[in-house]
């Protein structure tokens, strides 16, 4: 186009950005990271080392960026193709708007960017609102079949001398109790759903903040502790504000497990990831303070039963490895993801996060794998550190 003005440095601008937001940015690679579980497999001189520190989380950490991939493989940018994009430079460059599409990268459709998430509220319970939730709970449990629970607690203070996968169940439970005696609650994540989310039956979630850690006086791995104040616990918030989960919590979670078929919490099922500590903690609650766990896990997997009133117990890392015809090894992150479950709010090692997410990654799995109650009676009651291998 002889004699054609120059595009304007604003135009440039514009098109720069586009070309480099759809073109040149690549992916962050996607890094999975190992099924560490509880327990460090670092040698220690006892067999059950009191190490006072702990290196790994209870799950994996969450490695999923909120960058959304565009179609080329690119990262997409805060700036995204406008339909009348090429009808500006069109007229700026004095060319034919084809001509000027032709020159543009492939633009991203509108229909192609992925809506926005529904808000989902974590509801905070803390001593001076805890009766009003707590009551909230109960006129709700009619509602809901299903309840999933995720705990925070101060990590491990103890360890094997060996690989934990060569630990024989007795010595495991051992180690479970020896940790769980020794160690308080943080948190409680509690989640109320359904097998469908939609409309009314959409989840509800808690997060309870207990006020018996204290990490100026009790026992903990720092590690964990430091990775729990990097996702937002307020330490000195949960001992001045906390729930006191012997006197206000425990109790009312024996009376919410009493209320029979129609009324009970998780009467169709309580559902963990990687449940043992998990259900470990909610039995120390319901007894209160300076109970110890059962010698054994047989005498232990007893009075769980007892409490729970036999309600059925799914574990979601023992239903995934008996999932037939797929790899679904990994923390709970890694399983959602290869299962294509989003974290729909907050992030790992959240409690009241961890919990829904723990249930959409249930109901996926019971989708795809355990479609009938016959297979999912056969999953029930595996606990990861009590009750399998």
């Amino acid at each position: 186009m002889c004699g054609a003005p120059a595009p304007s440095p604003a135009l440039i601008e514009m098109m720069m950005r586009y070309y480099d937001a759809t073109t040149t940015t690549k992916p962050a690679p996607v890094v999975e990271f190992a099924d560490t579980g509880l327990w460090s497999t670092a040698p220690a001189a006892a067999e059950f080392a009191d190490t006072g520190s702990w290196s790994a989380p209870s799950t994996p950490l969450d490695s999923s960026s909120e960058t959304d991939a565009s179609p080329h493989g690119g990262a997409m940018s805060a700036f995204y193709y406008h339909p009348e994009a090429a009808a500006l430079a069109s007229q700026q460059m004095m060319m034919p708007r084809q001509l000027v599409q032709q020159m543009m990268p492939v633009p991203v459709p509108y229909k192609m960017m992925a809506p926005p998430r529904p808000r989902v509220e974590v509801r905070q319970v803390w001593q001076s609102n805890h009766r009003e939730e707590m009551a909230l709970i109960e006129s709700l449990l009619p509602r809901f079949r299903y309840a999933a629970v995720d705990t925070e607690f101060p990590g491990t203070v103890y360890r094997p001398a060996c690989p934990a996968y060569l630990l024989t169940p007795e010595k495991r439970y051992a180690l479970l109790k020896a940790n769980v005696d020794e160690l308080e609650l943080i948190q409680l994540g509690l989640t109320l759903f359904n097998d469908d989310l939609t409309g009314a039956n959409a989840a509800v979630v808690w997060e309870f903040n207990f006020r018996e850690f204290d990490p100026r006086r009790h026992r903990h791995a720092p590690d964990s502790i430091a990775m729990l104040r990097a996702k937002g616990v307020d330490f000195d918030r949960a001992a001045r504000d906390g729930v006191d989960s012997a006197a206000a919590f425990g109790p009312r979670l024996r009376k919410w497990l009493r209320g029979g078929a129609k009324a009970g919490l998780g009467r169709a099922g309580l559902v963990t990831f990687s449940g043992g500590y998990d259900m470990a903690y909610l039995v120390k609650a319901m007894f209160g303070a300076g109970y110890k766990l059962p010698a054994t896990a047989a005498e232990f997997e007893a009075v769980a039963a007892a409490l729970l009133r036999r309600r059925r117990v799914f574990d979601v890392k023992e239903m995934a490895r008996r999932c037939p015809g797929a790899d679904l090894r990994g923390g709970l992150d890694c399983v959602a993801a290869k299962l294509g479950v989003a974290r729909a709010v907050g992030e790992a090692h959240q409690a009241g996060s961890d919990s829904l997410l723990t249930c959409h990654t249930f109901i996926k799995m019971k989708q795809r794998c355990f479609d009938d109650d016959d297979k999912l009676t056969k999953v029930a009651g595996m606990l990861t550190g009590i009750t399998t291998s």
